[in-house]
């Protein structure tokens, strides 16, 4: 016994420091390995403008080093890329991100070019779009209108659904319209207090009215009903993408932000469910021969490929048309009030066009809207300084491209912001100032794709005329009703914070007095 472990002590002092020179030469190997391909792959961008890496170990990591720490929940994605770009002095520049590349162009000329080239310049697409599954529940699923890379696919549902946004279709939700705007007014008069009020909670709720009535026909009473199932739904929904978004890697943890993940799961379920059930009252609509009336019938159509009807991709896409016609336009009304606090003048000009386009009717036609230019003017400017939507992605999967001389690799994340380009002073003077006459008759003519609130090229904002019917809609019902009174004087801009979206920090906070 003593004779076998002798030899076995022997065997291990010549076995182990053979296994642990192999695993440091592995290791070795696999650095070398990556540093190898990393350095190849950033080497491609070798003419285009960065910031310097950190040497050594922090290397691999990219600009992830460096520009990680400058990151928190309070983070302005836009102040963060125009910090770097005065750094680097250069509108157009590269990040590298372990062994992503990102390519960010804070300019007008290019993305005009590359958000045309919908062949080459395509979406991330599928499970690389972070809002296609959140923590493995399926939101807006990979082949949605908002996350389909570009295929085929991508194009016959749209082709498919323009018609739902046609100026026809839009007239005849000017009934419904109008009275989600008296609704709105009543709601309003019956408050006991109206000092203070958040006018963004409440937009919120008038724009998932709005989007569930006109869009899919569905009688949810949600400006009353202030603690709404489908509403709370889509608030729960709403705090675990920016969980997601602010914190990817700590979510990322099965054990971290367990209660928020279990309630995601829960309320995507039941809103799901929901709308399977509205799909399934359609369907049944469809087969008795029914005419289209709502959106639903484009969606289900544009879902109609391959010979069948694709039942889970409808109720992506319907999740989609949700969320969006809920969210971007609750936060540009409340904002739209917020100038109008803070610029009597502005205010007054506005009550005078809307007192004239209402005159002695308590409802629009097509033709008013049209009469609210002033309206659509500071619409259109509330846009410009607080775009929803930050910046967008496109990504060249397939081949190398060339942008008027600028060398894009493949695969390439490039990042274009309509926030950075809607503040650039040499565009667009004293770009903090609220002026709603840049957008006037006799304003200088506005060059394109320097005002893309709502994206532009072919992906560009489906609903885009939808939510300028509606928000003239919903505010010139608030303009005719009531005075507003800013209960916070002392505050001279809105603080923002980015999730999916750019919105108010705290609210918007505004005291009404009904008019006589």
């Amino acid at each position: 016994t003593l004779l076998y472990t002798i030899k076995f002590e022997s065997k291990m002092s010549i076995i182990f420091p053979v296994v642990l020179f192999a695993i440091v030469i592995s290791l070795l190997s696999v650095y070398c390995l990556l540093n190898i391909h990393l350095y190849i792959k950033r080497r491609r961008y070798k003419d285009i403008t960065r910031p310097p890496l950190k040497p050594g170990l922090l290397w691999i990591l990219g600009h992830l080093s460096t520009i990680g720490p400058r990151i928190n929940p309070d983070t302005s994605f836009t102040a963060l890329m125009w910090e770097i770009s005065k750094e680097v002095n250069d509108y157009i520049f590269v990040l590298f991100f372990l062994n992503r590349n990102y390519l960010l162009i804070l300019e007008a000329s290019k993305p005009s070019r590359i958000l045309t080239n919908h062949k080459v310049f395509l979406k991330m697409g599928g499970k690389q779009d972070n809002m296609a599954y959140i923590n493995g529940t399926r939101v807006f699923g990979e082949r949605g209108m908002v996350t389909e890379v570009g295929s085929d696919l991508w194009y016959h549902k749209r082709k498919t659904m323009d018609a739902a946004f046609h100026k026809n279709s839009l007239k005849s939700l000017l009934g419904q319209m109008n009275d989600i705007g008296l609704k709105l007014s009543l709601y309003l008069n019956q408050l006991e207090s109206k000092e203070g009020l958040d006018i963004y909670q409440i937009f919120n709720r008038v724009a998932l009215e709005t989007i569930c009535r006109c869009g899919f026909n569905l009688s949810e009473d949600l400006i009353f009903s202030e603690d709404n199932l489908l509403a709370d739904a889509f608030h729960h929904i709403f705090y675990a993408a920016q969980l997601q978004f602010q914190c990817s890697l700590k979510f990322m943890l099965p054990w971290c932000f367990r209660q928020e993940k279990k309630a995601l799961h829960e309320h995507v379920t039941m809103v799901r469910t929901s709308l399977a059930r509205r799909l399934n009252d359609k369907i049944d609509q469809q087969k008795r021969g029914q005419d289209m009336k709502d959106m639903l019938d484009y969606i289900i159509k544009g879902n109609f490929y391959d010979g069948k009807l694709h039942a889970e991709d409808v109720l992506d896409d319907f999740f989609v048309f949700v969320v969006a016609g809920m969210e971007t336009t609750a936060i540009t009304m409340s904002l739209v009030i917020f100038y109008m606090l803070k610029n009597t003048d502005i205010c007054a000009k506005l009550r005078a066009e809307v007192d004239q386009v209402f005159g002695d009717k308590d409802t629009l036609t097509m033709e008013d809207t049209y009469q609210l230019g002033y309206l659509e003017q500071c619409i259109k400017e509330t846009l410009r300084i607080h775009p929803p939507a930050q910046a967008t992605v496109r990504v060249n999967w397939n081949e190398d491209a060339n942008v008027d001389g600028l060398n894009i690799p493949q695969g390439t994340y490039t990042i274009m912001s309509q926030e950075v380009i809607h503040r650039r002073a040499d565009i667009w003077p004293e770009p903090m100032k609220f002026d709603p006459d840049r957008f006037g008759k006799d304003a200088p003519k506005i060059q394109p794709f320097t005002f893309m609130p709502f994206m532009a090229g072919t992906r560009s904002c489906i609903g885009k005329h939808f939510a300028m019917l509606e928000m003239k809609i919903m505010l010139s019902r608030m303009i005719k009703d009531f005075k507003f009174v800013d209960p916070s004087p002392e505050l001279a801009e809105i603080p923002m914070k980015t999730v999916v979206t750019a919105k108010p920090k705290d609210g918007v906070k505004v005291s009404l007095i009904e008019r006589a």
